[in-house]
């Protein structure tokens, strides 16, 4: 019982919140290839970065099987499963594109940028350009199938009434506009990646309300033991 009441909603801030950091901390990536290239070998926390991004992956996930948990056998328990097998693909699709620029992109950096003008370098920047529309491909349909989860899981704590109702109204909103940006924006724009933010918001604040209403729980559970 402590550990769904707290564990649960404890993953469900800790993940989101790194995504968060390692959002913040991330260069921006602008001009070809070379540029691109560049940019990311003179990042020294690059594979930290990345790393934080795939490590906070799982956490979440495993927060939003709590909150789906919250919702077992009540109203909204459909649609709140719905939202966590979305997200699921979502966030697998999402570790397609960092877990590329980890690997992939931080040795092509390096080859380019260590290499002797000529074949090399050039080969870099050509693997490179052709491999990252595959990745940020990924990229755009994760901010959607995200966005459409968080729609969902919206529309199971409204219908479900566990959680505060302002909660399940403001995932329908987050996860809306996600969609909307994901969908009408290029994968190489900024607009596109701001698909990610108010559902990451979303689930943050979600964990909070989920780790006070535990810790509430608990205490209740503890004061009224003999």
């Amino acid at each position: 019982m402590l550990a769904r009441r707290l564990v649960f909603p404890l993953c469900l801030l800790v993940g989101p919140l790194l995504v968060i950091v390692a959002g913040t901390l991330h260069p921006d990536l602008v001009g070809d290839g070379a540029a691109q290239l560049t940019t990311i070998a003179q990042c020294r926390a690059w594979r930290a970065i990345h790393w934080t991004f795939l490590f906070s992956f799982p956490l979440s996930l495993a927060g939003l099987v709590g909150l789906a948990r919250v919702h077992a056998g009540i109203p909204g328990e459909d649609a709140v499963r719905a939202g966590l097998i979305v997200g699921t693909f979502s966030y697998a699709a999402w570790t397609v594109i960092v877990a590329f620029m980890a690997g992939a992109g931080w040795s092509l950096a390096q080859a380019f940028t260590t290499s002797d003008p000529g074949m090399t370098a050039t080969r870099a920047v050509f693997l490179f350009d052709m491999i990252h529309p595959f990745a940020l491909a990924t990229q755009r349909v994760a901010g959607f199938a995200l966005g459409l989860s968080t729609c969902l899981f919206g529309w199971g704590v409204a219908d479900g009434k566990a959680l505060p109702r302002w909660l399940g109204s403001s995932g329908v909103t987050a996860g809306a506009v996600a969609m909307a940006l994901a969908a009408a924006f290029p994968e190489t724009t900024k607009a596109d990646q701001a698909a990610f933010v108010l559902p990451v918001l979303w689930q943050l604040v979600t964990g909070v309300v989920m780790l006070r209403e535990g810790l509430t729980a608990v205490r209740g559970s503890g004061s009224a033991a003999p």
